[in-house]
């Protein structure tokens, strides 16, 4: 047995034992504390010293040449303004995200923008993307300017008026420039392949409806069918304009699967009429149809008016401009200068100052907002490929 006073002197000890171990445990916790309070304050400290943007398009996948067109001409609009010293003498990050053109990943990556206070986001490429990010932006009083974008509904929201904006045209104005250029050139028989995104369904639909306004003098549609994105094998569809025989072929849709279709088009003999959507309009279009895309009619941007825009492009990615290159560096411009004009980090002013952007001088030349947010004017024009290259034509609106 252990005697009274052994067992008194064993539980001081262990008292004494516990009251240190407590202390460092406590010691511990107030080191640990400490460590975010310093990270912290640097993490605030940087963000004093520069302005946050950020770009948001896919990197990967079906859409990645659309995606990186975004990508670059973002990121080439901040360099060339960071080497003239940036905003207000403060450097600009460009923040630069992938939402892999997933619908899925729109709200958790518009929400870490949100944490991470941007003063403006450029992008998303594709509407179904940006159409519910643009809830989140707004909510946050964040700018959110589009160069990829054409549905209508992204600008028609009251609950998002004021925070979202575009460099390009919509759907129901390129509906109706393609529908009547496909009338002009005395099409009769019309054949229409639409992907199966809302982008598909949506410019089909504003295609169609501008065919049926006179419906005296309309042209028939005898072949509407919808394919899925990323398709390998475009034999069924082939299949069906050889049973058709539509006059013309309009494709909504991107540069990937329209140039595996073109490409099985004319290997099966048929030498059907082509025009593309907007979305078609890529390098890669051209390469993977290869001299297939002879002739091929595609819709896009308006014209590059600034020289050096392109040259400075050209030089730094050894490419040719991407589909939405330009409207993406005008896009990040605007928001630049609208930063540059409020003079403080507040999201909410800098979009009250982008509404107010009037005749604003960009790579596509001057370009204003309506009180939509929509680009003043169509903000299309037709182009033709000819020996591997995209030629504006004369009749463009």
């Amino acid at each position: 047995m252990i005697k009274a006073g052994r067992l008194s002197l064993i539980l001081l000890s262990l008292v004494f034992a516990l009251t240190i171990l407590s202390a460092c445990h406590k010691n511990q916790k107030s080191q640990v504390k400490e460590k975010p309070n310093n990270t912290q304050a640097e993490v605030e400290k940087k963000d004093e010293s520069i302005y946050k943007i950020a770009v948001v398009a896919p990197q990967i996948g079906p859409y990645q040449a659309l995606g990186l067109s975004i990508i670059r001409g973002a990121e080439l609009a901040v360099d060339i303004k960071n080497e003239k010293g940036g905003i207000n003498g403060k450097q600009i990050e460009l923040i630069k995200v992938d939402d892999g053109g997933l619908p899925g990943d729109a709200t958790w990556r518009a929400r870490d923008l949100v944490d991470a206070m941007v003063l403006g986001v450029i992008g998303h490429l594709n509407s179904d993307i940006s159409i519910p990010a643009s809830e989140i932006y707004a909510k946050a009083k964040i700018p959110q300017i589009s160069p990829g974008s054409t549905s209508p509904i992204f600008t028609e929201r009251d609950a998002v008026k004021g925070y979202v904006f575009r460099t390009i045209g919509r759907d129901d104005k390129q509906g109706e420039i393609l529908a009547d250029l496909i009338q002009e050139k005395g099409f009769k028989k019309i054949g229409v392949l639409y992907n199966n995104r809302p982008y598909g369904s949506s410019l089909a639909s504003e295609f169609l409806g501008r065919l049926s306004k006179d419906s005296e003098t309309a042209p028939d549609v005898i072949l509407y069918e919808k394919y899925r994105v990323g398709k390998s094998d475009y034999s069924s569809e082939v299949k069906l304009v050889t049973e058709k025989s539509p006059e013309v072929i309009f494709f909504v849709g991107e540069y990937g699967d329209a140039g595996k279709f073109l490409k099985e088009l004319r290997e099966s003999g048929l030498t059907t009429a082509f025009v593309g959507s907007e979305g078609v309009f890529d390098q890669e279009f051209i390469d993977c149809a290869s001299e297939a895309a002879q002739g091929a009619l595609v819709i896009s941007s308006l014209p590059v008016k600034d020289g050096s825009f392109v040259e400075k492009y050209k030089q730094k990615y050894k490419k040719e401009l991407g589909s939405y290159s330009a409207a993406a560096y005008d896009a990040t411009n605007i928001l630049i200068s609208a930063i540059e004009k409020v003079k403080e980090k507040s999201s909410d002013k800098i979009a009250k100052e982008i509404q107010n952007i009037n005749e604003f001088n960009g790579a596509l030349g001057k370009l204003s907002f309506n009180s939509k947010g929509d680009l003043e004017g169509p903000g299309f024009a037709i182009y033709e490929v000819k020996d591997g290259m995209f030629i504006l034509k004369d009749n463009s609106k």
